[in-house]
């Protein structure tokens, strides 16, 4: 019995909003050893009157992984790759900022004036080199878990 491909559903490693964008996921798949192409649809029955397909052309084209092996490494391949455009998007915004902040050192509680750039990095406090966070109202850290306050943990000790 001859041994069928899985099918292209359990392939498709992308879905691209155009064709250029297909191509670029294709040829980054291909500089690593991967290789992968734009998933044909199923062809559609042909009109009796018109004899051309009803069905509107697809706005979605799904990229698949040829070898079924590969299908893992291309999901963090563009994973990674997800990430590193969305981290440069940030640095890019930031680059393009313009004016001064104030932030505030957590360790001598002086405050001072950085170039809007800083925003949502780490510096040095310039008046005790303590280190301190220039905020960025763009990050939102509502949602992220710190643990235990340092004083909460003293009184556990005790």
């Amino acid at each position: 019995m001859a041994e069928t491909s899985p099918e292209p559903e359990s392939r498709k490693v992308f879905v691209a909003e155009s064709a250029h964008v297909a191509e670029a996921v294709i040829r980054l798949l291909a500089a690593n050893d991967i290789a992968a192409e734009i998933e044909q649809p199923p062809p559609q029955p042909a009109s009796a009157l018109t004899g051309m397909s009803d069905e509107a052309p697809a706005d979605e084209l799904p990229v698949v992984v040829t070898d079924p092996a590969k299908v893992q490494a291309a999901l963090e391949l563009l994973s990674a790759a997800q990430t590193m455009t969305a981290l440069n998007a940030v640095r890019e915004k930031r680059a393009s900022r313009t004016g001064t902040v104030t932030a505030v050192c957590e360790d001598c509680g002086k405050s001072s004036e950085w170039p809007a750039q800083k925003m949502g990095t780490t510096e040095n406090c310039p008046h005790c080199t303590g280190f301190m966070d220039i905020p960025d109202p763009d990050e939102d850290w509502s949602e992220m878990d710190f643990g235990v306050p340092e004083d909460e943990n003293e009184e556990d000790d005790n």
